[in-house]
């Protein structure tokens, strides 16, 4: 399951965000890179120090609040966030994510843009699915989430800055097509209730994805 979500954090708060980030320094991408992703990663992180890690949790907290992001995610744990960087024809190649990040299993990982789409031109962020490559380019404030298994790479920024919050996290719903299903159903159950409120469907609905979700979770 592949989910892009509009707007997670609203324009005043991004611009906040964006002149706190003004005031810190960025460093070599490839101090955080393992092995096998050294070669390919071209990109500037965040230096944290911890005022710096204030920022990251912010920034990471003010995601989280959407309850379409906590829908999409179900956080067991996050097992690592940063903000990263590209300028200059900067670049990450294909590359998988690692599957143990600070002790804790990667289900799944989630880029939000911190930067808007006329500040930067090329820098998409392309996954090899099932069905082949799809790309996208992020507004501010926009998150992409998605399976941590898949290969993907943030195509080189050709012009301007893109700017984001990258993170994995653990989920409570360790396999994708149960979370992909307990998504749908979740949209499905407030859909009836804002169209019928506590309709017998609705409850249904409920206690359908209340169960499932009951028998899924870790």
């Amino acid at each position: 399951m592949i989910i892009h979500l509009q707007q997670v954090i609203d324009k005043p708060t991004i611009d906040v965000i964006n002149e706190k980030l003004a005031q810190h320094t960025f460093t070599d991408g490839k101090l955080s890179a393992g092995a096998g992703a050294k070669s390919v990663k071209n990109n500037q992180q965040l230096s944290v120090d911890q005022k710096a890690q204030g920022l990251v949790d912010f920034t990471l907290q003010r995601m989280l609040r959407n309850p379409w992001v906590e829908a999409a995610l179900r956080p067991k744990t996050i097992a690592r966030s940063m903000i990263n960087r590209y300028q200059n024809e900067q670049s990450y190649g294909v590359h998988v994510d690692d599957a143990l990040m600070n002790q804790a299993r990667t289900d799944i990982s989630f880029t939000l843009s911190l930067s808007a789409l006329d500040e930067y031109q090329g820098g998409a962020l392309t996954i090899d699915e099932h069905s082949g490559e799809r790309s996208w380019r992020l507004d501010a404030g926009d998150v992409l989430i998605y399976p941590s298994h898949f290969l993907h790479q943030v195509e080189p920024v050709t012009a301007g800055q893109r700017t984001a919050l990258v993170g994995w996290c653990q989920s409570w719903v360790r396999d994708a097509q149960q979370r992909a299903l307990l998504f749908d159903m979740q949209q499905a159950v407030m859909q009836e209730f804002e169209a019928k409120g506590r309709s017998e469907q609705y409850l249904l609905l409920s206690k359908s994805y209340q169960n499932l979700l009951r028998m899924w979770m870790d």
